[in-house]
């Protein structure tokens, strides 16, 4: 297998070769649940930027985010446009992805950002922005070096001026702190 900035898992199919293998205290596995990401890496801050459509999708999407060695926080940005999760999946950001902050926008970012809440974040981790770019805005005062980011419904297009966002901000708080030495 070679390494790239890009992981790309299968989609989701029954794994026969599974079956009979207890895990985890007697569970079995019967099928994998899989999503594709790409892991950018910029000023410090690591994006993790995920596309998938569903449920089993983005859970495939949180356990990479738990499972990433982060020396900062975890954070997701939820972009909620063109997809309908509930507080559900507020709360699965919290519980299964380790999220300490979440940033949302979209039509049901309000309701993400309550099962959010719900999950324990308190309220200055739960940011709700009325679209992308302001979520992104938000995202990038929010981030220091260490962090890790899942991006959920965002876009290649946005991911790119995230990046581009990001890395002029750290570049700017960089030659703020030369100038003030």
């Amino acid at each position: 297998m070679d390494w790239t900035d890009t992981l790309m898992l299968e989609p989701t199919r029954h794994a026969s070769f599974f079956e009979g293998i207890a895990i985890d205290g007697g569970s079995k596995i019967d099928s994998i649940k899989a999503v594709s990401a790409r892991v950018l890496a910029v000023q410090g801050v690591s994006l993790v930027h995920a596309a998938g459509r569903d449920s089993g999708e983005l859970s495939a999407a949180l356990e990479i985010l738990r499972g990433f060695r982060a020396t900062g926080r975890r954070v997701v940005l939820y972009n909620t446009s063109s997809l309908t999760p509930g507080r559900q999946d507020g709360r699965s950001l919290v519980e299964k992805g380790g999220a300490q902050a979440v940033v949302s926008c979209g039509v049901h970012g309000r309701d993400l950002a309550i099962g959010a809440r719900d999950a324990g974040l308190d309220l200055a981790s739960v940011v709700v922005c009325r679209d992308v770019k302001a979520a992104c805005e938000a995202l990038v005062n929010q981030l220091g070096p260490g962090d890790t980011v899942l991006l959920w419904g965002v876009d290649q297009e946005t991911c790119i001026r995230l990046v581009l966002w990001l890395d002029k901000h750290f570049s700017e708080c960089s030659q703020n702190t030369h100038l003030a030495a």
